[in-house]
């Protein structure tokens, strides 16, 4: 099992979910509110004072077969991508265990 990570903009997250949905992942979960910093730095000068400057972001994780996760990275990378900087990066993440909190079910 993998654990597909996205660090995306924030306006790109209906697009993601609605493609996910749209190829049969029907399982995500979405942190909001997150802040990031990348190529394009996190720091502003402002008056000679440097500040922190996170841009707004959103993470999408879906968990997924081992098979699957390449796929859902073609999904993601095509719904989430604008072209620009700060689109985001995709992490993925092996699972080595996860259980169903319901039932106990052990599921990788």
């Amino acid at each position: 099992m993998r654990l597909v990570r996205a660090v995306i903009r924030e306006d790109k997250v209906a697009d993601v979910i609605d493609a996910l949905v749209k190829e049969g992942f029907t399982g995500a979960t979405v942190y909001r509110d997150v802040g990031g910093m990348g190529g394009e730095s996190g720091a502003i000068t402002i008056r000679g004072r440097k500040y922190e400057a996170l841009l707004p972001r959103a993470v999408v994780e879906v968990a997924v077969e081992d098979d699957k996760a390449e796929k859902v990275v073609k999904v993601i990378m095509e719904a989430a991508r604008t072209g620009h900087l700060g689109d985001g990066r995709i992490f993925v993440i092996p699972v080595l265990e996860a259980w169903r909190i319901r039932n106990g079910e052990r599921l990788a």
